[in-house]
C-alpha cells in the first residue's frame, strides 16, 4: 500500500499535465516501433522494387546482347554472300581484279558497323588472307597464324561466336562458313568485333560505384568481361549457380557482398552476369532509416509541445467541473471514486451517472403519470358512460386527440377464454402484463387504419376505444380477427372479440361496453371463433325462448355460489320438470338460454370454459336426463372450485384480485358489493368476508375510503370543479359525497381545497 502510495503521489494532479505526460508517453511507446518498423517495411518494398528492377534491366541488357551478336551474324552472311567476295574466296588462283574488288566491298561492309574491329577473307585455294586493316597476305606472312588454325578444324556448333586471342587481348570472332561436320570450304570469312564497343554498349562496369558485369560461356569461360585471374574462380563460381533462364543469388567476393542477376543468351549458350554491392545500398536503407526516426522524434517533439498547450487549455475545466458536482451532490460522490490520478474523472462519471438516473426517474415519472391519468379517464369514460368537461378537455387537447377527430367511435371487447386456467399460470402481476401485451398487439393492428386505445378495466377483458372514418364496412372485424391471430400467436392465449357500430361521442359509453362484453359471450354459445357483431346477438335473441320463471334459474344460481350442494338438485327438478312436455325445438331453445345464462354467470371457471357450442353440446345427449346429469355433475364442480376460492390459502389472491377491481371501477357510481363477487366468482357474504379477514376492515367501508383518497388527490391536483371530483371519484350525488367527505376529514370539500 504504501508502494502505492508512494507511486500516486509521483502523478501530478492536475488533470492537463496527467494527460499530457500520459499521451506523450503512449506516442513514444507507439511511434519509436511505429518508425522502425515503417522504415524495415519501406526497406523490404525498397529492396523488392530493386530486385524488379534488376531484372527487368537484366532482360533488357540480355535482349541487347542477342540483338547485337544476331546482327552481327546477319551482317556476317550478308558480306559473305557479296559476289565480290565470293569471287575472290572461291578463285583457284590469284587475280589483281578480283583482289581489288573484294577489298573495296569489305572495306565498304566495314565502314558501315562499328563493332567491326576487323574482317578476314580467307582463300584456301590459293591460300591468301585478305585483312582489311593490313592488306592481302599469303599464309605464310600472315600476322594471325591463330586463325588459320582455327579455320582448318571443324566447330562443334553452327553460328558461334568464339573467343580469339591476339596479341594477349581476347576478343569475339564469328567464322562463316561454320561446318561442324568438318568438310571444308574453299573460303572463309572471319567478323573480329570490336570489344572495347562491345563492353561499353553491353556491361556496365564500374567498380567504384559497386556494379560489374560480364558474359560467361557454359563452361565459366569469359566470353566478354574482365579476363585477369583474379576473375577466374569468380566465373567458374558462378558458372555452376545457373539453374534457369533467369534468376539471382548472392555472393561474397573481395569480402563484401554482392547481389548477382543472370540471364541466358541464347542461342550462344552464353550467360549475362551483373553484380551489385549491398553494402551501399544497406548504407542508403540505414541513413533512411535514421532521417525517418529523427523526422518521427522531431514530429513527436512538436505534437507534445501543441498537446500540452491544447490540453492546459480545454482540460482545465475539468477540475472546475468535478468540484461543481461535488458541491452539487457532496463529499459522497467522491467517497465512491477511488484514490488516484484519475479521481476527478471518476467524480464527473459518477456525477453525470447521477445526472442522467435523476433524469430518466423524472422522465420515466412523467410518461408514467401521462399514461396513468390517460388510463384513469378512459376508464371514467367507460364507466360513468360520459365525459365530464375537465375529462374531455384532456382527452381531446393532450392525451387521445385521435378519439375526437372523427364523428364518433367503435367500442371493441376482448376477453381472454379460459380465464381460471389463465389465473392458475399466471400471477396477478404477470397478468397485468400479458394484458397489457395483448392491448399494444390490438392498438398497432387498427392504428394501421385508424386510432385505438387498449383499456384494463381489470377482470378478463380489456375495453378498445377505436376511431377512424375508413373502418367501417367489414374492414374493422378484419382487423379484429388478425389481432386475435397476433394475441395467440405472441402470448399463447386465445381470446373472444366483438365490436359495436359507429357510436357518438355523446352516446352512454357503459352502455355500449356492457352490451359489447355480453357479445363475446355469443362464442359460448356457437363455438364459432369470429368477431361478434351486434346483428349477431339480435339474431341469437329471436331464435331463444325464456324460461316460464327466471326466479328458478336466479335461485339455482345464488345455491350454487353460496355452496349449498344438497339444494342443486332439487333446484335442476324444478327448472327441468316443465320440459318434458314441449317439443323437441321448444325445450332446445330453453335449454341453450338456460346455459348461456349459466355461462355468463360462471365463466370465470374451468368447469364451464370448457364448453365451445351449446348446439353441439346439446346434441351429444339423447335424453332430457342425460343434459341434465350432465349439469348437475358441473353445477357440483363449480361449487367444489368455489370452495377452494374460501380457502385460506388462496384468500391473499383473492383480496388482491379486489382491491385492483375496485380501483379499476372507482369511477363507477354503480359499483355494488355484488358485481365484485361475482367478478371474483365468490358469494356476496363469502366475498365481504374474506376481504374483511385479510383486509381488516369491511369492503363497503374500503369503497368509501378510496373514493375519498382520490377526492384528496384531485382537490389537491387539478382546479377541477367539486362536482366534477365528486362524479370523478364514482359519488352519485353530490349530498352523498359531501356527507361521506365531511364524516372522513372533518371538512367539506371547499374547506378542505382552501386548507390545502
Amino acid at each position: 500500500m504504501s508502494v502505492v502510495a508512494g507511486a500516486n503521489r509521483l502523478i501530478p494532479k492536475q488533470t492537463y499535465l496527467r494527460i499530457f505526460l500520459g499521451v506523450g508517453l503512449l506516442f513514444a511507446i507507439v511511434s519509436i516501433p511505429f518508425a522502425f518498423l515503417l522504415s524495415n517495411q519501406f526497406s523490404r518494398y525498397a529492396m523488392n522494387q530493386i530486385d524488379k528492377v534488376s531484372e527487368a534491366e537484366m532482360a533488357h541488357s540480355r535482349d541487347n546482347a542477342k540483338f547485337l551478336l544476331n546482327k552481327m551474324i546477319s551482317y556476317g552472311l550478308n558480306m559473305y554472300a557479296n559476289k565480290n567476295i565470293q569471287a575472290w574466296m572461291m578463285a583457284d588462283a590469284e587475280s589483281q581484279g578480283t583482289q581489288v574488288d573484294a577489298l573495296a566491298a569489305g572495306t565498304q561492309y566495314m565502314a558501315t558497323e562499328p563493332f567491326l574491329d576487323n574482317v578476314y577473307m580467307i582463300n584456301m585455294q590459293t591460300e591468301h588472307v585478305i585483312d582489311l586493316r593490313y592488306g592481302i597476305s599469303s599464309f605464310a606472312q600472315f600476322h594471325d597464324p591463330s586463325m588459320l588454325d582455327l579455320v582448318r578444324h571443324p566447330q562443334p556448333s553452327y553460328q558461334r561466336f568464339i573467343p580469339h586471342e591476339l596479341y594477349g587481348k581476347t576478343k569475339l570472332a564469328l567464322v562463316i562458313p561454320t561446318v561442324p561436320s568438318g568438310q571444308l570450304s574453299f573460303g572463309y570469312l572471319v567478323l573480329v568485333l570490336n570489344e572495347d564497343l562491345l563492353k561499353q554498349y553491353l556491361l556496365k562496369d564500374n567498380g567504384k560505384a559497386g556494379v560489374l558485369s560480364f558474359i560467361l560461356d557454359d563452361k565459366g569461360k569469359a566470353m566478354l568481361g574482365p579476363a585477369n585471374d583474379s576473375f577466374e574462380s569468380l566465373y567458374n563460381g558462378y558458372a555452376s549457380k545457373v539453374s534457369a533462364e533467369q534468376g539471382s543469388f548472392t555472393a561474397r567476393y573481395e569480402n563484401e557482398t554482392w547481389s548477382v542477376q543472370y540471364a541466358k543468351i541464347e542461342p550462344q549458350g552464353w550467360t549475362f552476369f551483373q553484380m551489385a554491392k549491398l553494402a551501399g545500398i544497406q548504407s542508403d536503407f540505414r541513413t533512411f532509416q535514421t532521417r525517418m526516426t529523427v523526422f518521427l522524434a522531431s514530429l513527436i517533439i512538436l505534437l507534445l509541445a501543441i498537446l500540452f498547450w491544447n490540453s492546459r487549455r480545454t482540460d482545465r475545466p475539468v477540475s472546475q467541473l468535478a468540484n461543481q458536482l461535488e458541491a452539487k451532490f457532496g463529499t459522497g460522490l467522491r467517497n465512491m471514486t477511488s484514490e488516484g490520478p484519475s479521481e476527478e474523472y471518476r467524480v464527473i462519471r459518477y456525477g453525470i451517472e447521477m445526472l442522467e438516473n435523476r433524469m430518466d426517474q423524472l422522465d420515466s415519472s412523467m410518461r408514467e403519470h401521462r399514461n396513468v391519468i390517460k388510463a384513469e379517464y378512459l376508464r371514467q369514460w367507460i364507466l360513468q358512460g360520459k365525459l365530464i368537461t375537465p375529462l374531455e378537455t384532456y382527452l381531446r387537447q393532450e392525451a387521445t386527440p385521435a378519439l375526437f377527430e372523427e364523428d364518433g367511435l367503435f367500442v371493441g371487447v376482448i376477453r381472454i377464454n379460459g380465464y381460471s386456467a389463465f389465473k392458475e399460470k399466471y400471477s396477478f402481476a404477470s397478468r397485468k402484463l400479458v394484458k397489457y401485451a395483448m392491448g399494444n398487439i390490438a392498438e398497432e393492428i387498427i392504428r394501421r387504419e385508424g386510432f385505438a386505445e387498449a383499456v384494463d378495466l381489470g377482470g378478463d377483458h380489456l375495453v378498445l376505444l377505436i376511431a377512424g372514418g375508413t373502418l367501417k364496412g367489414d374492414l374493422l372485424p378484419r382487423l379484429l380477427e388478425e389481432t386475435g391471430e397476433q394475441i395467440m400467436q405472441w402470448t399463447q392465449v386465445r381470446v373472444a372479440l366483438s365490436v359495436s357500430g359507429q357510436k357518438a361521442i355523446v352516446d352512454d359509453l357503459r352502455a355500449v361496453y356492457q352490451h359489447v362484453l355480453e357479445l363475446t359471450m355469443l362464442q359460448f354459445v356457437s363455438g364459432e371463433s369470429k368477431v361478434f357483431l351486434e346483428r349477431d346477438f339480435e339474431a341469437y335473441m329471436r331464435k331463444v325462448e325464456p324460461l316460464p320463471d327466471d326466479s328458478l334459474l336466479d335461485d339455482l344460481i345464488a345455491k350454487v355460489r353460496m355452496g349449498r350442494t344438497e339444494e342443486v338438485s332439487a333446484g335442476l327438478d324444478r327448472i327441468f320438470e316443465p320440459m318434458h312436455s314441449m317439443l323437441y325445438a321448444q325445450s332446445k331453445f330453453q335449454l341453450s338460454h338456460m346455459l348461456y345464462t349459466l355461462f355468463k354467470a360462471f365463466n370465470k371457471l374451468p368447469s364451464v370454459e370448457s364448453v365451445e357450442g351449446i348446439n353441439g353440446l346439446l346434441e351429444s345427449f339423447d335424453t332430457l336426463a342425460g343434459v341434465r346429469s350432465w349439469l348437475e355433475s358441473e353445477l357440483l364442480a363449480i361449487i367444489e372450485e368455489l370452495s377452494s376460492r374460501r380457502n385460506s390459502s388462496r384468500r391473499d389472491e383473492v383480496v388482491t384480485e379486489i382491491v385492483d377491481y375496485v380501483r379499476s371501477h372507482l369511477h363507477d357510481p354503480n359499483l355494488t358489493i355484488e358485481e365484485i363477487a361475482e367478478h371474483v366468482s365468490l358469494s356476496t357474504r363469502h366475498a365481504r368476508q374474506v376481504f374483511k379477514d385479510v383486509w381488516g376492515m369491511s369492503l363497503s367501508d374500503y369503497i368509501l375510503q378510496e373514493r375519498v383518497e382520490e377526492v384528496k388527490k384531485l382537490l389537491d391536483t387539478t382546479e377541477w370543479t367539486v362536482t366534477d371530483i365528486g362524479e370523478r371519484a364514482g359519488f352519485q350525488t353530490k349530498s352523498h359525497f359531501f356527507t361521506v367527505f365531511k364524516k372522513a376529514t372533518g371538512k367539506t370539500p371547499s374547506q378542505y381545497r382552501e386548507g390545502v
